[in-house]
């Protein structure tokens, strides 16, 4: 591995929030079926092309076009909300190059350097805002990754409330 090569322990998490995503859109694809009365395995090849957020809003669409009532749709959004705020983070580990940024002891998108200002990185998106120093909004560190796979495993688990 080279100076700017990401450790195995930022591969792993990388990993873990991609299979999470998969797990989501598993789900998604399985809610769909049950809807529209298919089976999982045609909704999953229908469905294969479509982003998670794709995936989301047709969920989020088939809830409505059943007339389900709109507390359950709610719940739905609701449990969605959490990978659909990482969405960004999901589409940059699968789309980027990640080098390691050692004054801030992270790791970011190789491209971020020369960020145009209408792009803003995961960690501002989700955090609204509220990093002060912009140095922070570009890098991920271990702990950040570890707080993704956390929250996302976490809210999967919560599944069986809806």
């Amino acid at each position: 591995m080279d100076a700017q090569s990401v450790t195995e322990r930022h591969l792993f998490l990388f990993g873990s929030i991609i299979n999470w995503f998969a797990r989501y859109e598993r789900l998604i694809a399985q809610a769909m079926a049950e809807l529209a009365g298919a089976d999982y395995v045609s909704v999953a090849l229908m469905t294969r092309g479509l982003s998670f957020e794709e995936r989301r809003r047709a969920l989020l669409s088939i809830l409505r076009h059943r007339k389900v009532p709109m507390d359950q749709c709610d719940r739905v959004s609701e449990y969605l909300r959490i990978p659909h705020k990482l969405v960004t983070l999901q589409e940059e580990i699968v789309h980027s190059v990640w080098i390691v940024n050692r004054e801030l002891n992270s790791v970011q998108p190789d491209w971020i350097l020369n960020l145009p200002p209408t792009v803003q990185p995961w960690l501002a998106a989700i955090n609204g805002g509220l990093v002060e120093d912009e140095a922070e909004k570009v890098g991920s560190t271990i702990d950040d990754l570890t707080e993704v796979v956390r929250s996302l495993s976490l809210n999967y688990c919560l599944r069986r409330l809806y």
